[in-house]
């Protein structure tokens, strides 16, 4: 990881420089709105992407990368950078009016919290023969025998909040946290991001089944 990404690492979503393994990704908790109606997307119907963060070339690269999974699920999405500036998101004001005014149903918001370096201990291994007989018997084996010592491997964890709104119920319909262990590259990351969102959502009713 270069040191400008280990500076950047905790607001960005994430110009990943990491080390290349295979990248998991799991929900470690989701919550789901009591007492709402399920949140129905048709195709066509315009979804605004947003990824939270103050450093415009991560939000926008995010916005896209997001903005392009929803369209690959049949909806138009819309990048919040071009309805709110980077330099105008702190005014609520605006920020809320630009959101109602653009006909979206739906906004689906992604927010880093952390990026966190786990270690883990791989104890030293032998391979060979079993124990047995004199000192003849063992010096073929000692010699024969192949010896793996301790290592430690470093995986890195990305924590990502992610909150879905529908507009049309002006509510919070699904929130939930996820990691992603040893991620190597953006869309990859994002596409398995939102995959293990919408298994979520399902999973819980939040989206509405479409009529048969």
């Amino acid at each position: 990881m270069t040191p400008t990404f280990a500076a950047r690492a905790s607001t960005a979503l994430l110009m990943l420089t990491l080390v290349a393994c295979t990248a998991s990704t799991k929900l470690v908790n989701s919550w789901k709105a009591p007492d709402t109606a399920p949140l129905t997307l048709k195709p066509g119907d315009l979804v605004i992407a947003m990824v939270m963060s103050k450093e415009e070339t991560t939000r926008r690269t995010g916005e896209d990368l997001l903005g392009e999974e929803l369209r690959q699920r049949g909806l138009r999405p819309i990048p919040s950078f071009t309805l709110i500036p980077t330099d105008q998101v702190d005014n609520k004001e605006k920020a809320a009016a630009a959101i109602q005014d653009s006909g979206a149903v739906a906004l689906i918001a992604m927010r880093p919290i952390a990026v966190n370096k786990q270690q883990t201990f791989v104890p030293p291994t032998y391979m060979g023969g079993p124990y047995g007989g004199g000192w003849g018997p063992y010096y073929g084996y000692g010699w024969g025998a192949a010896y793996s010592p301790g290592y430690v491997v470093t995986d890195t964890i990305v924590r990502v909040e992610t909150l879905v709104f529908d507009l049309k119920q002006n509510k919070l319909v699904w929130a939930g946290q996820s990691e992603t262990t040893n991620p190597d590259n953006l869309a990859q990351f994002m596409r398995d991001l939102v995959k293990a969102v919408g298994a979520d959502m399902r999973k819980k009713g939040v989206i509405a089944e479409p009529a048969s």
